[in-house]
């Protein structure tokens, strides 16, 4: 029962995740068409807010994940949670390379809407597939080696 509890724990942090990241994608399309500039500021604090969701669910996400692994006997050897563990090293890294400094452009000479915007679509499409792929390894577990 305690896996089965862990796993929809589990799972409804990764909807929490991932879920954000499309509506991103739908404020970056509404913002490049956005002529004020006080409608564009709160569209800003919008994106944030999503972020901040993304990685609250992966702060989430991965206690769950090593409680899985541990209740459901299986071995950190196995391939696909390498793997996995790989990819979650990715993740850091793009929200870390990605996503910030994309937001630190916000008030500096170097920003303008159009780079910013370029920069989060980017940032989004390498996270959402950095996701898929961390989707497929936990519910496919393939064998690599």
């Amino acid at each position: 029962m305690l896996y089965e509890i862990a796993l929809f724990i589990h799972i409804i942090n990764a909807v929490v995740t991932i879920g954000p990241l499309f509506a991103i994608l739908v404020m970056l399309g509404r913002m490049k068409k956005l002529e004020e500039d006080s409608k564009f500021e709160g569209a800003i604090e919008g994106l944030r807010a999503m972020i901040r969701t993304v990685e609250i669910g992966g702060h989430y996400i991965v206690p769950t994940g090593l409680i899985l692994v541990m209740l459901g006997g299986w071995s950190w050897s196995t391939s696909w949670i390498i793997v996995t563990l790989i990819f979650l090293g990715a993740c850091l890294i793009v929200l870390a390379k990605a996503f910030k400094p994309a937001t630190k452009l916000l008030g500096t000479p170097a920003f303008t809407r159009a780079l910013f915007i370029r920069k989060m679509y980017v940032a989004t499409f390498v996270y959402l597939l950095i996701m898929a792929v961390l989707l497929w390894l936990m519910v496919a577990k393939p064998a690599f080696w």
